[in-house]
């Protein structure tokens, strides 16, 4: 019974925390679209071709997803770029391991060697 009652806790408690990073993540998906949009809207203002007032609040959403689209694909690339030098560094560095090894143990005589 006491195992049930622990494996209840611990449930709990990882349904909390699953909770909390889902409500940290909305927050942050909530800001940066706010973000996006007051970066649209400082653009329309900064451009004189374009008038504030006659722009629709569906091309300033579709802007700032597309916006956001922009950081999110940049985001990606700079993603797949550090993990692929992360494995090249991982490949690299058990050869370098390896040739170390049979230099140092290639000069030195094995178990009883001559004598």
């Amino acid at each position: 019974m006491a195992n049930l009652d622990d494996e209840l806790k611990k449930a709990r408690e990882r349904v909390e925390r699953l909770e909390e990073k889902k409500r940290k993540d909305d927050e942050k998906k909530r800001a940066r679209y706010v973000e996006a949009i007051l970066s649209v809207l400082d653009e329309i203002e900064k451009n004189e071709n374009e008038n504030a007032d006659q722009v629709s609040v569906r091309a300033l959403m579709n802007r700032a997803k597309a916006k956001i689209r922009e950081q999110d694909a940049k985001r990606k690339r700079a993603a797949d770029k550090a993990a692929a030098s992360r494995r090249k560094a991982k490949s690299e560095a058990p050869n370098e391991a390896n040739s170390g090894a049979t230099n140092e143990s290639g000069s030195q005589p094995v178990g009883g060697g001559e004598q």
